[in-house]
């Protein structure tokens, strides 16, 4: 979501590491390969939203690509399927109460909040009276 650069400059890094790049790394190589043709064609995505992303599938929302769950390093599908369904049926007061609505780790959290799809939730539901 930062630019064509940005990605350009992450295929970059990877490339760089050769065989020493990981499994991982090697499949969002691939990823980005993709992303960086879209982008040359003009063709926008959107980011993960918690409300309206779907686990796997990318959605066509407003003549450009909503990112699903699964496009993001370190969520999988249960996490990913988790969080669409849970997202669909209603609105999450906070980060904790996500947390234990669809059962998801620490790191799916930090993920989530590494990509700014947490921005508009506080940490915690219970208000401070000081």
């Amino acid at each position: 979501m930062k630019g064509r650069e940005a990605v350009k400059e992450k295929m970059k890094r990877i490339k760089q590491k050769g065989n020493e790049a990981s499994a991982k790394e090697q499949t969002e190589f691939s990823t980005l390969e993709i992303i960086n043709e879209m982008m040359a064609r003009g063709i926008e995505c959107l980011p993960v939203d918690i409300y309206k992303s779907e686990a796997k599938k990318f959605v066509i929302e407003d003549d450009k690509l909503r990112l699903p769950f699964m496009s993001l390093a370190g969520i999988g599908e249960a996490a990913a399927i988790s969080l669409a369904k849970c997202g669909k049926k209603e609105k999450y007061l906070s980060i904790e109460e996500l947390t234990i609505k669809t059962k998801v780790s620490s790191a799916v959290i930090n993920t989530l909040r590494s990509v700014g799809s947490l921005n508009d939730l506080p940490e915690s539901s219970q208000m401070s009276l000081f």
